[in-house]
């Protein structure tokens, strides 16, 4: 069983009716809490084949753009503590020619000033942000679920939340068409 969860109801909704791939979707609701709660009952009872953590997420390279899609080879806390994509979903999809590479960053809030994105960037030397996918990882470790966490570039430092919302459909849209084909890539059935 493939199962690709989301922090929102909305970025779920979205990508289920965008998603031609069978597989069983989950909202965790926001946050690292919430997140390691909800996806802990699922693995208990149902450990799936793989595991994508997905949606949106900040811009804290200022070279990104609103629309990237990124996958991070690690997520980590604001304490150091990391948590890899899987190395051998990793290694394949590297050698099929993706980019699977830097930081991504798990905050407790968001992350809107761009002094404040900036500072981030420089400190971590994360790409992106964002509030759970660091937590997600941590579980499906814990679980030895093979797992990653790409997520689209939502907002950047100057496009703030009107360009968020204005945005959203075509995100969630690129965002499924590359969940798509990074399934396909990685050979997973249903």
């Amino acid at each position: 069983m493939i199962l690709i969860a989301c922090a929102l109801r909305k970025e779920l909704s979205a990508l289920r009716e965008h998603l031609q791939v069978e597989c069983r979707f989950l909202v965790t609701g926001p946050g690292a809490k919430r997140t390691r709660t909800k996806l802990d009952k699922i693995f208990q009872s149902e450990p799936p084949s793989l595991f994508v953590f997905t949606g949106t997420a900040g811009q804290l390279d200022p070279s990104l753009r609103m629309g990237e899609v990124i996958l991070p080879e690690e997520w980590c806390l604001k304490d150091g503590s990391c948590f890899p994509a899987d190395p051998e979903l990793r290694d394949k999809l590297r050698k099929q020619g993706w980019d699977v590479s830097g930081r991504g960053l798990t905050v407790s809030a968001p992350v809107v000033r761009a002094k404040s994105r900036l500072s981030l960037y420089r400190k971590s030397g994360a790409l992106i942000c964002d509030m759970e996918s660091a937590a997600a990882l941590q579980v499906a470790s814990r679980y030895r679920v093979p797992s990653l966490a790409p997520k689209i570039v939502s907002d950047t430092s100057d496009s703030g939340v009107r360009a968020f919302w204005s945005e959203f459909d075509n995100n969630m849209d690129r965002l499924a068409r590359y969940l798509e084909e990074l399934i396909s890539c990685l050979g997973v059935r249903a």
